[in-house]
């Protein structure tokens, strides 16, 4: 299971719960990098041109243990927190608006604005 999941940095974005973890906590970048989210979870590509793509690798963390196990059986997950966390979070949110306008996922009302025009017409 993960080291230290229970102190795991967590931040939060329009109420969802975004995780960070890694293979190589003294230098993330040149590990493996994943993100959880209710969707499941991510790994972080980044391509040679240095965009950033998060591509789904697993609904569960025990999922996630079978997929990383298949190229290293003794490879740790380890949260990955502070500024390199933040960025990834960040990143992510970016790269899937879905996620983040999803009412799912948000902690504002998604009929609250519908409401506000209703009313707007009652006028």
């Amino acid at each position: 299971m993960l080291e230290g999941s229970e102190n795991s940095t967590r931040e939060e974005f329009r109420g969802a719960r975004v995780r960070v973890v890694g293979t190589d906590p003294d230098n993330p970048d040149e590990g493996r990098v994943f993100v959880w989210t209710k969707m499941g979870w991510f790994e972080r590509v980044e391509g040679q041109s240095g965009g950033v793509s998060f591509i789904p690798v697993a609904q569960s963390e025990n999922e996630l243990h079978e997929f990383i196990s298949r190229r290293d059986p003794s490879v740790d997950l380890v949260p990955l927190g502070g500024s390199y966390g933040k960025m990834v979070s960040e990143e992510f949110m970016e790269q899937s608006p879905a996620y983040s306008d999803s009412p799912e996922y948000s902690s504002e009302d998604p009929n609250q604005e519908d409401d506000q025009q209703y009313h707007q017409h009652d006028l």
